[in-house]
């Protein structure tokens, strides 16, 4: 009896000290490499994000951010990736707002549902502002309206891709001021800054920080900012606001981390709790301003939230001109 009652207490002790050792190895999240899905081009505003952060994560928690790139449908090819992709936390999205907002709107058959996909939190936020090439004549963004006013249907201006937010910005830009714009659409923001520069186009409704290096450079022009307030980097130009443009001349940029459809809520919550706290970091700070992005943060709650009202807010804009779905 003295032996059986041994082993059974050896049996238990074995187990509560054998227990830790399981629920910190294949228990603890994350215990591999994160894949993020940058759904437009190589080297553009969203993946200098992501990359921004991947240090400071590796330090948080011993992984890596692996960041793959999967352009194409003006980001649906790489959000559709991460919506068939396993609830597991180790795939996920940073998207820009065409993928959650325009799309949906724009697009008559989508393989991903926009709203299903999982909160996590707000990586980041840049005013568009409106480029023009470097040699157009004038200095204002009234001169820009005189000169596509003088040559109807021969001005011509650059998007990322049909429906996506540089796009219908230019189209609203084109029917408050009452001008024939043609549109050319390029497969990203870095071809269609570079179609800009080679003058193939004569303005680019783009972020900031796309042609913030250019602008410095003195190689091409800013005319508008479609911020509530003045762009620090670019102080001395004025916003559509100033320039007694609608509410809807409101034109920002932001990005966003999401995961598949139904994240259990302990995953989630811990990737945000990590994000935020690599955005108090005042590295990561300083390195968004660098490239002229405000970073991100906050709950996952108000990240939802702020996507309801974005999309509320461009479903209205859409119904009110008349785009419709291709």
């Amino acid at each position: 009896m003295t032996r059986a009652l041994c082993s059974i207490c050896l049996s238990f002790l074995t187990f509560f000290v054998s227990f830790p050792a399981w629920s910190e190895g294949e228990g603890r999240y994350p215990s591999k490499p994160i894949t993020i899905v940058n759904p437009g081009a190589a080297g553009g505003s969203v993946e200098l994000q992501v990359r921004i952060l991947a240090d400071g994560f590796r330090e948080r928690t011993g992984q890596s951010l692996i960041i793959t790139n999967k352009p194409g449908a003006m980001g649906s090819t790489g959000a559709t990736y991460v919506y068939r992709a396993p609830p597991d936390g180790y795939t996920l999205l940073a998207s820009p707002n065409s993928p959650m907002v325009f799309n949906p709107l724009t697009r008559k058959s989508l393989t991903y549902e926009a709203n299903r996909l999982t909160p996590i939190v707000r990586l980041g936020e840049q005013p568009l502002v409106m480029g023009v090439r470097g040699d157009m004549p004038g200095a204002t963004l009234s001169d820009l309206i005189a000169y596509a006013k003088s040559k109807p249907g021969k001005t011509y201006y650059a998007s990322q891709g049909v429906g996506g937010g540089n796009h219908m910005a230019a189209m609203l830009f084109g029917k408050y001021t009452g001008t024939d714009l043609k549109h050319v659409p390029f497969p990203g923001a870095g071809p269609a800054s570079q179609g800009l520069l080679k003058g193939e186009v004569d303005f680019f409704m783009a972020p900031l920080a796309v042609l913030l290096p250019s602008y410095r450079n003195k190689e091409l022009k800013i005319f508008a900012v479609g911020g509530q307030e003045r762009a620090k980097d670019v102080p001395d130009v004025p916003t559509f606001r100033e320039l007694g443009y609608p509410e809807d001349f409101i034109l920002t940029v932001w990005s966003v981390i999401m995961g598949p459809p139904g994240m259990p809520a302990e995953i989630s919550d811990e990737l945000n709790l990590h994000f935020n706290a690599l955005f108090r970091d005042p590295r990561v700070q300083e390195r968004f301003k660098l490239i002229g992005v405000d970073p991100g943060g906050g709950s996952r709650r108000e990240l939802a939230d702020m996507l309801a009202r974005e999309t509320t807010t461009w479903t209205r804009v859409a119904e009110e001109n008349n785009i419709e779905k291709e």
